[in-house]
């Protein structure tokens, strides 16, 4: 039973916001780029885990969650928690390209691309011991000690590997399976109704990742990003204020909504809280009423009068707001 399906990553929907309103010779434009591939990737590979468990049927009781996040002694995430009667498996997915190799007097992985490039990254192994000891801590802390395995996934199925560690479990996607069905040969360490249980408390202690604002994990300032309402037609900032909605000066298409995307991109990028005269800073709208009307008939709440009044945003808007976009364009 999946108790906890993956949901859509805000974070490389935010990274794409930020190099659309950031100059390309900006100085953390590649920086940026690079940690939107590696979220994608990441993305991915959690897809392909995620896939696995969607196509196929376990013979016995279990839960699973996807995309967990979790606190005890500190702060975890896990890509796939898999939760049955002989206690959890973290699986975490390592969507790397090249050769892999892991070199035996570092806690590293090597990966090395047919151009010749060698990149290192952490050897899986550290983070999922990290996150076993970090996991045992939060069963101690509910009385339900229970054992933890774990394994790093690789989606890609023809990947080559070098010098395996011993103390690391791989598997690709087809294994898991296999994996845990031998897993089930072992002690029962709970019964069904204590299974049940725990999978209802790791449910309510999951806390979805917040990643925003951007700018700040960037050191990017306010005045360095592009301002405006882009056009979802050309891509230029700069949309006008019309009767109906907004314009673009350069493509004349005309949208009506176009400022839900602008400040989508604000929540993401700079912060959750903002004013009515800095929505027009940003939107580049001289309207002070028109702006009053956008943010209301948007949605969010606010506090404080006239003009104290500041808008407060959190996750849950941005999901809805990034959900109207969508359908805006599905549309």
């Amino acid at each position: 039973m999946i108790m906890k399906e993956r949901e859509i990553s805000l974070k490389a929907i935010g990274l794409e916001a930020m190099l659309r309103r950031l100059p390309e010779h900006h100085p953390r434009y590649a920086d940026i780029e690079n940690e939107l591939r590696k979220t994608r990737a990441g993305e991915n590979g959690e897809k392909i885990l995620a896939d696995v468990f969607n196509k196929y049927q376990f013979p016995f009781e279990h839960y699973i969650f996807h995309d967990l996040n979790m606190q005890s002694t500190g702060k975890f995430q896990v890509d796939t928690l898999f939760l049955f009667q002989q206690g959890a498996v973290i699986l975490e997915v390592k969507n790397i390209a090249g050769r892999i190799s892991f070199p035996e007097t570092q806690n590293q992985l090597t990966r090395t691309l047919e151009n010749g490039q060698v990149d290192a990254f952490e050897c899986p192994s550290v983070q999922l011991e990290r996150n076993k000891m970090l996991l045992e801590d939060w069963f101690n802390m509910h009385l339900t000690p229970i054992p933890i395995y774990q394994a790093a996934v690789f989606p890609r199925p023809h990947q080559q590997f070098e010098n395996l560690r011993k103390d690391l479990t791989l598997l690709f996607p087809l294994e898991i399976p296999i994996f845990l069905r031998r897993l089930t040969s072992f002690h029962s360490a709970i019964d069904v109704s204590e299974l049940e249980d725990i999978a209802n408390k790791i449910a309510d202690a999951h806390s979805e990742f917040d990643p925003f604002p951007l700018s700040n994990r960037f050191g990017i300032q306010p005045s360095e990003l592009i301002s405006g309402v882009r056009c979802a037609h050309c891509g230029f900032h700069g949309m006008e204020s019309i009767q109906n909605g907004w314009g673009c000066p350069q493509c004349r298409y005309v949208d009506p909504h176009a400022h839900i995307e602008a400040l989508l991109d604000y929540f993401m990028l700079l912060d959750y809280r903002i004013s009515n005269k800095t929505a027009r800073q940003f939107l580049r709208l001289s309207d002070e009423q028109k702006m009053k009307r956008i943010l209301r008939r948007t949605g969010i709440p606010f506090e404080g009068d006239r003009r104290g009044r500041v808008y407060i945003s959190n996750l849950e808007l941005v999901r809805k707001l990034y959900a109207k976009c969508r359908s805006k364009v599905m549309k």
